[in-house]
């Protein structure tokens, strides 16, 4: 009787060992510390310079990037034609390739614009220029991302933007996989 009791207590306790160490799956913090080690060695990688700072003038060198108080990096590549978006007129997004930012080197993906449903439309409800937060009610796809409207207090339509966006700004699909994404060329086409 002893030794089954010893047996089974022993079994138990191995039990519990066994299945705590299987438990490999990561907190969400860190997860998200992962997240931003992915994006420093995104920007090391590239030989990117973060400004604090926007550009009094609004030009950005090559490898400079803005960086804005909610961790999203944008370069503004063309300001576009000067006409800025307004309260509730929709923009429609374009862009050359996305990038996810892998958590390590060897495991980068892209995603070109084939096969996605493309242009991307968001209908912004905010105020440009002004320290307000800006929100936008997108066309329907999980691919629209939060991160896109952030340039536009900048830049007017026909602008070109590179961004970095964390997945707290990204897309519902990016935001769920803590998925961190680089958007080459990003153009507001028209605002309506």
């Amino acid at each position: 009787m002893k030794k089954t009791s010893i047996f089974v207590l022993s079994s138990i306790i191995l039990l519990i060992c066994l299945s705590s160490s299987c438990n490999k799956s990561k907190s969400l913090q860190e997860m998200l510390q992962e997240e931003q080690r992915a994006i420093k060695r995104y920007i090391d990688r590239n030989n990117l310079k973060i400004l604090s700072d926007y550009p009094k003038d609004g030009v950005f060198k090559d490898n400079e990037y803005f960086k804005t108080s909610d961790g999203l990096y944008f370069q503004v590549v063309d300001s576009g034609n000067g006409t800025r978006i307004v309260n509730g007129q929709e923009a429609i997004v374009r862009f050359k390739y996305r990038h996810d930012i892998a958590y390590s080197d060897t495991s980068i993906t892209y995603w070109t614009n084939t096969g996605w449903v493309n242009p991307f439309s968001l209908l912004y409800r905010g105020i440009p220029n002004v320290n307000t937060a800006s929100t936008y009610t997108v066309s329907g796809s999980s691919y629209e991302c939060g991160g896109w409207i952030v340039p536009l207090q900048y830049v007017g339509e026909q602008a070109i933007v590179n961004m970095i966006i964390p997945s707290a700004m990204g897309s519902s699909v990016d935001n769920s996989n803590i998925n961190p994404v680089f958007y080459d060329s990003l153009k507001y086409t028209n605002f309506w």
